[in-house]
């Protein structure tokens, strides 16, 4: 159903937006209409916002934007960090148990309450419910010998990176937001606050880099992976997840997707156009790993997203509830995203820099 917007929706300042006219990741000016008239219906930042398609690489981008200068108010009311909410029944109880015996097995984590036995009884269930927790370990192995130094960008309060110490990492982060970066001060985790624009660390300083849900919020993602680039040490490994505009789900609802975020999301990757960029600055060896359950989540809020036409009837992040799609319906959704995840709403990439 199409979205209502209100008459008095705010317009972002002409003055404040830059017009791109090409693909911010190949430059291709070859482009079709996405989308147009998006509004940030989570947030409700000012805007409404054209999204194209670049034909030469795949990817999904908004042109005009908000520049670099005025974007920060795209998130005022941005909700980014939270701790995860917990549940006392005895089912995730018992699921806790066996996640955290799982994850202190493989990747050396110390997290409690654990029955060491989850390790084993993860490999009994279907694959996408096990490979949910690798990707948030994100795949990261306990580190060689004297190969221990670790970059979170985006690091927000700290919560991985405090885990990765756990498995003997010399751990670092990065991100722009102060008021996360000030719980990750609280645990002593070493972070700097800044831009990976702007900040720059001396080249080969870190064994791997990883980051999570942010190089679609840049506003020069070839920038960016130019920088994880030179900040790894030859033989060092980058970990990057980003939302897919080539997911199933995306075909599906369109607009209606949940993983738009418009204008927070400024650049959309195909999983061509980030496997090919990240060839084109130096990486080896790119490819995509499953992503684990999630699939079924994000259809659940795209589901709310078509179904409602007030901006104001949303309450996913206000402790709403919508009911869970079918049993099988979900299987279906996580094997394809298991077997296939260049359809995964989200895109897992591994990759290392030239010894």
């Amino acid at each position: 159903m199409p979205v209502t917007v209100p008459d008095d929706w705010p317009e972002w300042p002409q003055e404040d937006l830059e017009y791109l006219g090409c693909c911010p990741v190949c430059d291709g000016v070859e482009r079709s209409l996405l989308h147009e008239d998006l509004i940030d219906r989570w947030f409700h930042a000012a805007g409404r916002w054209t999204m194209h398609s670049c034909l030469g690489c795949g990817t999904g981008y908004i042109d005009p934007r908000p520049g670099q200068a005025s974007i920060g108010r795209a998130y005022t009311n941005y909700e980014t960090h939270r701790p995860n909410s917990s549940s006392s029944t005895g089912e995730a109880r018992l699921a806790t148990r066996l996640r955290n015996g799982y994850l202190n097995v493989k990747y050396g984590y110390r997290m409690e309450p654990a029955a060491r036995w989850g390790y084993w009884a993860m490999h009994l269930l279907p694959p996408p419910l096990r490979l949910e927790w690798d990707h948030y370990a994100r795949h990261l192995v306990r580190p060689a010998p004297g190969r221990d130094r670790l970059l979170d960008v985006g690091c927000g309060n700290g919560e991985f990176l405090a885990r990765a110490r756990w498995q003997g990492w010399d751990v670092h982060g990065l991100d722009f937001d102060e008021a996360a970066l000030a719980h990750a001060r609280k645990a002593d985790i070493p972070v700097t606050q800044g831009a990976v624009e702007r900040e720059r660390f001396a080249a080969d300083s870190f064994d791997a880099i990883t980051s999570h849900q942010v190089i679609e919020h840049v506003h020069d993602p070839m920038a960016f992976l130019r920088a994880l680039h030179a900040w790894l040490k030859p033989g060092g490994r980058v970990w990057l997840g980003t939302p897919n505009i080539a997911s199933g789900l995306h075909r599906e609802f369109g607009p209606d997707w949940y993983n738009l975020h418009p204008p927070q999301h400024l650049v959309m990757f195909s999983p061509e156009a980030l496997l090919s960029a990240m060839a084109s600055v130096g990486f080896l060896r790119a490819k995509l790993l499953p992503r684990g359950y999630l699939d079924s989540h994000f259809r659940r809020q795209s589901v709310q997203m078509r179904d409602t036409a007030d901006i104001g009837d949303w309450e996913c992040f206000n402790g709403g509830r919508i009911p869970a799609s079918p049993l099988m319906e979900q299987l279906k959704l996580e094997t394809r995203a298991w077997l296939k995840p260049g359809q995964a709403s989200d895109l897992v990439v591994v990759a290392w820099k030239p010894e």
